[in-house]
């Protein structure tokens, strides 16, 4: 699993403008499936997605995120190991 960890260095109102193409972009990490689990930093400074598949196939779809072509987020991709899983159903 991985947890991609994307920094907002835009003003809100840029990131707010980009979010739409975010989640649809066709080659992103919510299109391919590869999410597990995903939202905002509070108070918004970024955002947190936790996603499944191969570190190849994840880092190119996040290469293709609007936040990160346009320059309006940085991310950084870790890989770690899921012993636990609580939050099934908790989600709110």
């Amino acid at each position: 699993m991985f947890l991609i960890t994307l920094t907002y260095v835009a003003p809100l109102e840029t990131i707010d403008s980009l979010r739409a193409a975010h989640y649809d972009n066709p080659d992103g990490v919510f299109a391919k499936g590869l999410v597990r689990l995903a939202g905002p930093l509070v108070p918004r400074t970024g955002g947190l997605i936790v996603a499944e598949g191969e570190r190849a196939e994840i880092e190119a779809a996040v290469a293709t995120d609007p936040f990160v072509t346009s320059g309006a987020a940085t991310v950084q991709i870790t890989e770690f190991t899921a012993t636990r899983n609580e939050f099934v159903g908790r989600a709110g």
